[in-house]
């Protein structure tokens, strides 16, 4: 049986970085992004008395809107968004690591794993993630959350080069690793892989009990063969 309270942590942590990276809030109690990433969202638990039509007359063209597993509530907006027209865009595994039990992450010696240091250095970073999930970044986006305190902006580095991506961000007893990105030029060398352990032994080295994520098919592997363990799959809906 998934661990509620643990699956909310999850979701809390990604909606509270998509919060930093800029929203407002509506008053149909719809958060939306200001540019990227462009999504559109509900509270986990959907407390608020809402109206179908009216959120989805709020969701703006081309913003994703990720329906959380929180209910017999939020099932029924998801068939009223189906319902409605709308399309799936984006289908994505919600899971969680452990870490007390975890050894201590391996440091690789190719990579070099480092801070974002220099206002440049967020349009560089943005090129990269951007080239490895095929979409278009905002820099300025990426150079607030760099000067947030509970936000790690990485890169990993090898002979200098950066060559892979990645956020982490803390929430309570949670790490939520985000944008973990290798483009398709150095695909296949076990990048990912070695910056995901260098990244379980950062988190680990903040005391944080969990690391958690949202995988694509594509990371999904990955992930389950380092421990991570599913909780439920995040579907994200947008006007047909």
């Amino acid at each position: 049986m998934m661990d509620v309270s643990l699956a909310k942590a999850n979701i809390d942590n990604l909606t509270g970085l998509w919060r930093l990276m800029g929203s407002q809030r509506q008053s149909s109690g719809l958060h939306y992004s200001l540019s990227w990433p462009g999504r559109c969202w509900l509270e986990w638990d959907l407390r608020e008395e809402y109206d179908a039509l009216t959120i989805q007359a709020c969701i703006p063209s081309g913003y994703l809107c990720p329906i959380w597993h929180a209910g017999e509530t939020s099932a029924q907006l998801e068939q009223q968004l189906v319902a409605s027209g709308f399309e799936m865009g984006l289908q994505q595994l919600v899971m969680v690591l452990p870490l007390g039990g975890q050894e201590p992450g391996n440091k690789s010696d190719r990579l070099d794993l480092s801070l974002l240091e220099h206002a440049g250095d967020a349009e560089a970073w943005a090129d990269l993630c951007g080239r490895a999930f095929g979409y278009s970044i905002d820099a300025s986006v990426i150079e607030r959350l760099r000067q947030q305190p509970d936000v790690e902006v990485l890169w990993a580095k090898c002979g200098g080069v950066p060559v892979a991506t990645a956020i982490l961000y803390r929430t309570g007893a949670v790490v939520g690793v985000h944008q973990v990105g290798v483009p398709q030029e150095q695909q296949g060398k076990g990048i990912a892989r070695e910056l995901m352990q260098q990244l379980v032994a950062r988190a680990q080295a903040t005391g944080a009990e969990y690391l958690c994520l949202q995988a694509s098919a594509a990371g999904e592997p990955l992930y389950l063969s380092m421990g991570f363990q599913p909780q439920f799959t995040l579907r994200s809906y947008r006007r047909a």
